[in-house]
């Protein structure tokens, strides 16, 4: 696989992250941190080694490790990172390096083990109410997902996966940036069970967070359909352990379509009725990753591999 594409795009969504994150959050800690984070997940795709994924991920950690770097605002610098997908890059450079016969024998296990994993974090992001804990389990289910792929026997596999791969990143990063200013806007009336009714005072956020949903559960029109259907072509042609893909990406749309209602429809309450909408930094960020799943949905061979 082409690890420079996927790097370019981690390291336009590290700029991303740093620019529509709260100016609250945005300390020079904070951002030193998150550019040190994306600058190791790229430096641990450019690698093409096990090594440098691994020490990739290692150099990742080391401000997460340090808790004065992130404060209380540690889990937008981690879903930067898992938007990476560090282990399942790692685990794929692992497959690699065994021997022809041993992967031969090893790969239907591998897809099988990896399909499971990806239901069963979408599954515990369904028993999630708080977003982030939402996000972490759908980041989960779909570098599963993207595990299934790169180990597949055919190029049309590995493609599905890297198409994915894009996807996933964009729009998971999208709903992130849009909890990260919801967040700062309603504070921890974000976190409470029920429908929070924001999309009164926050129209435009409700559309990008509502699209980025769209993509990630493989809906048409939006990037999410064609690398779907690309990576269950790619994984049907190794067995029948492709046929689960379309209950996982149901599950997955469902849990992220289900977070998007909770948090705009509604009656807003008084607190969160006269929040502002949008951002400029935010509407310049979120536009452009709507323009990039809606036209890889449109045009899917100017994107997906």
């Amino acid at each position: 696989m082409n690890p420079v594409p996927l790097a370019a795009l981690h390291a336009v969504l590290t700029a991303a992250v740093i620019f529509a994150a709260p100016r609250a959050v945005r300390t020079a800690a904070w951002t030193a941190g998150t550019l040190w984070v994306g600058a190791c997940a790229v430096a641990g795709l450019l690698s093409g080694s096990v090594l440098g994924a691994a020490l990739g991920l290692a150099g990742a950690l080391i401000p997460f490790l340090l808790t004065k770097a992130f404060g209380p605002h540690a889990w937008l610098p981690l879903v930067l990172l898992l938007n990476g997908h560090p282990l399942a890059l790692l685990a794929a450079r692992l497959f690699a390096s065994l021997p022809s016969e041993a992967r031969a024998d090893a790969r239907p296990k591998v897809v099988a083990v990896a399909l499971l994993a990806a239901a069963a974090a979408a599954l515990l992001a369904y028993a999630q109410t708080r977003p982030r804990r939402v996000l972490l389990g759908l980041i989960a289910s779909q570098s599963a997902l993207i595990l299934a792929g790169l180990t597949g026997a055919n190029a049309g596999a590995v493609a599905g996966a890297l198409a994915v791969w894009q996807t996933a990143a964009v729009a998971v990063t999208m709903m992130a940036c849009v909890c990260a200013g919801l967040a700062a806007r309603v504070g921890p009336a974000l976190d409470r069970p029920g429908y929070l009714g924001l999309a009164a005072a926050a129209p435009r956020l409700a559309v990008f967070c509502l699209i980025a949903a769209f993509a990630l559960g493989d809906l048409p029109l939006t990037m999410g359909f064609p690398a779907a259907e690309l990576l269950l072509r790619g994984l049907l042609e190794d067995g029948l352990a492709g046929l689960a893909l379309p209950v996982i990406a149901a599950l997955n749309a469902f849990v992220a379509l289900r977070m998007t209602a909770r948090l705009f429809w509604g009656r807003a309450s008084d607190e969160t009725r006269d929040m502002p909408d949008a951002l400029p930094r935010e509407r310049w960020t979120l536009s452009a990753g709507l323009l990039f799943l809606l036209f890889g949905g449109l045009l899917p061979s100017a994107l997906l591999p």
